[in-house]
């Protein structure tokens, strides 16, 4: 299993803000071209066959249940390095760091766009505002990254 992209877990200290140090993107240059050819202005976390961009938007959505809400591409590669949907969506999940809970994310159909683009939208909802992990995981391939949610 191969983890990328992972920041030490912030201790769990409930009623205290805890430090939620977000992970880093991998650098432009060790982004695969397929990947990179989806939108050259995002910032992406992944390795191998699994490459996931950077949450832009967490917007709450207003609803108590679903707390807050992040929209993102994933990306898929065959051995080759081109987007493929053979070996089916990635698994997704969030623990928060700062206190207690988790959440299972999902995946849409792949999508595409423009002719060549295609990704699959994954939409995770945060109860609560926080510190969270997120993993990603495609067969053996698992990706994690540290991000806060909320209000900074």
């Amino acid at each position: 299993m191969l983890a990328v992209g992972c920041s030490p877990s912030a201790p769990r200290q409930p009623g205290r803000a805890a430090a939620c140090r977000e992970t880093p993107s991998v650098p432009s240059a060790s982004v695969p071209a397929a990947v990179h050819d989806f939108d050259k202005a995002v910032r992406w976390y992944g390795a191998d066959d699994l490459w996931v961009a950077k949450p832009a938007l967490l917007d709450h959505t207003g609803e108590r249940r679903d707390g807050y809400r992040a929209k993102y591409a994933s990306v898929t590669l065959d051995a080759r390095g081109r987007v493929t949907d053979r070996k089916g969506a990635p698994r997704v999940g969030a623990e928060r760091l700062d206190g207690p809970g988790s959440v299972n994310g999902g995946t849409g159909g792949l999508a595409t766009a423009d002719g060549h683009r295609q990704w699959w939208p994954t939409v995770i909802a945060f109860p609560e505002a926080g510190c969270w992990k997120v993993t990603e995981t495609l067969g053996s391939t698992q990706v994690g990254f540290t991000l806060r949610v909320g209000v900074r």
